[in-house]
């Protein structure tokens, strides 16, 4: 069954990371032309540049809108996660039970769209490497990912110490994450927590996903991108899958708690933005992307038989299909200048809000959820009452709170291309015909740019990441 780890955040309260998703990027992955080195990457490597081409823009406001669901997805499991006792919510209501439980599952999603969105600079370049080096590329990622991350260790840890109630065992899901000592805020100070069973859910359940990001921000260019110079970018996604699934089969079960698997769902995206960008169309990649979303009950299947964790299986087989989604969605907006109609729910503006403030959402909403259950408990309502109490009066609430944060704490540290996004969706609030947005469709070519080559169409990704 579904959520059935030790605790359950270690499966559910990401990416962020991304960006836990950490890669959290929101909103727009507006690019200007610059020269593009095409080729059919046979071993990762680029072919001849290709002239720069009149400045056009293509975007993936897609991407944000994924990212947003992502986020609800997450914030909707911890709701459930946290209502009433333990296993409360599970016995009162298990059908509900085994579709809300997959929320988890935001978590893979965050990690493909950061492998994906940050790979995408990089695919363009003649050598594999950040555009601007690997120094700038760490001290970016630092600046927007850190800050909003130390602001919740430091708030939750005050939270946890300063307020009986909070640091006080009840029953129910939050007592995972006390108490709290001085070790557990110093693991989590230096992002090494998800390293140790005892302390990776401690403080606030969410947070370990980001670490383990920020982990493979270092193994990207140390070991991934070497890589990708000289093999084949899908062998080196099936290594990092074989690699991922050893340590179950030999009851290597410490290995687990650094989440192998989602360093292989990280390789993917890379993968899908390879597939995005280069030259030479890759065959049947829309038919691949539709069956491979069919493929996922054969993953939990695959993870019961094979005794490897069904939750871990499952991201994988949800994570798999979105990296082929985003490489056929990416081409498709390349060369037809419109976002795909299976897409476009995701472009519309409540999605791209989401997205836009999904990193504070992820960070602070778990920690609330679970303390506004504690809160409610010596009411005596019944697990149900509780549980809609929580999910239509408490989460909206905390959803604001969150936004609170965004435009507190994380908003200083957004890169340029989300501070342009932000402003574009003000504007659009002030005067919706005059902006630059509502002249075109979600996630479309300017005029003009649907008609010149592929090559010269397709955008070299902004290297602000």
């Amino acid at each position: 069954m579904m959520a059935t780890r030790a605790e359950a955040e270690l499966i559910g309260g990401m990416p962020p990371m991304v960006g836990k998703a950490t890669g959290h990027e929101p909103v727009r992955h507006a690019v200007r032309h610059q020269p593009f080195s095409g080729g059919p990457l046979c071993s990762g490597a680029m072919s001849s540049a290709i002239a720069p081409a009149p400045t056009r823009r293509v975007e993936f406001p897609y991407l944000d809108g994924i990212r947003g669901a992502a986020a609800l997805m997450i914030v909707l499991y911890h709701t459930f996660l946290f209502t009433g006792m333990r296993g409360d919510a599970q016995r009162a209501m298990p059908h509900w039970a085994h579709i809300v439980l997959y929320g988890y599952l935001g978590v893979p999603l965050f990690i493909v769209l950061s492998g994906y969105v940050l790979m995408l600079p990089v695919v363009r370049t003649p050598d594999l490497w950040f555009p601007k080096g690997f120094r700038n590329f760490a001290l970016r990622r630092a600046r927007r990912i850190l800050p909003p991350y130390y602001a919740a260790v430091i708030l939750f840890s005050a939270m946890i110490w300063a307020v009986p109630l909070f640091d006080t065992p009840h029953g129910t899901q939050w007592d995972t994450k006390i108490p709290v000592n001085y070790n557990h805020v110093l693991s989590h100070l230096l992002m090494i927590h998800d390293v140790f069973a005892d302390w990776i859910g401690k403080i606030d359940g969410p947070l370990w996903s980001v670490v383990v990001e920020w982990q493979i921000y270092f193994i990207m260019p140390l070991l991934l991108l070497p890589m990708w110079r000289h093999f084949r970018p899908w062998s080196i996604a099936v290594v990092f899958a074989l690699l991922a699934w050893i340590a179950p089969v030999f009851h290597a079960h410490h290995w687990l708690y650094l989440h192998p698997w989602l360093l292989a769902l990280f390789v993917m995206g890379m993968w899908a933005a390879d597939l995005t960008m280069r030259e030479k169309r890759p065959r049947f990649l829309g038919a691949i992307a539709a069956v491979s979303w069919l493929a996922i009950p054969a993953a939990e299947w695959a993870g019961h038989h094979y005794h490897i964790p069904e939750a871990n299986m499952l991201e994988f087989g949800v994570g798999v299909p979105l990296a082929f989604t985003l490489a056929w969605a990416g081409r498709r907006t390349v060369e037809r200048g419109r976002t795909p109609f299976v897409l476009e729910p995701f472009a519309a503006r409540p999605m791209l809000r989401l997205g836009l403030v999904s990193y504070s959402v992820y960070l602070f909403h778990s920690p609330f959820i679970a303390f506004a259950n504690l809160l409610l408990l010596p009411l005596g309502l019944s697990t149900v009452h509780q549980y809609l109490l929580l999910t239509f009066g408490v989460v909206p609430v905390v959803l604001a709170m969150c936004v609170g944060f965004f435009w507190l704490i994380e908003r200083h540290f957004l890169n340029q291309r989300q501070r342009h996004a932000e402003r574009e969706l003000r504007e659009e609030d002030r005067d919706p015909a005059a902006s630059p947005a509502a002249a075109q469709r979600p996630g479309a070519v300017p005029a003009g740019a649907a008609h010149l080559p592929l090559a010269a169409r397709r955008d070299a990704p902004a290297t602000d990441v």
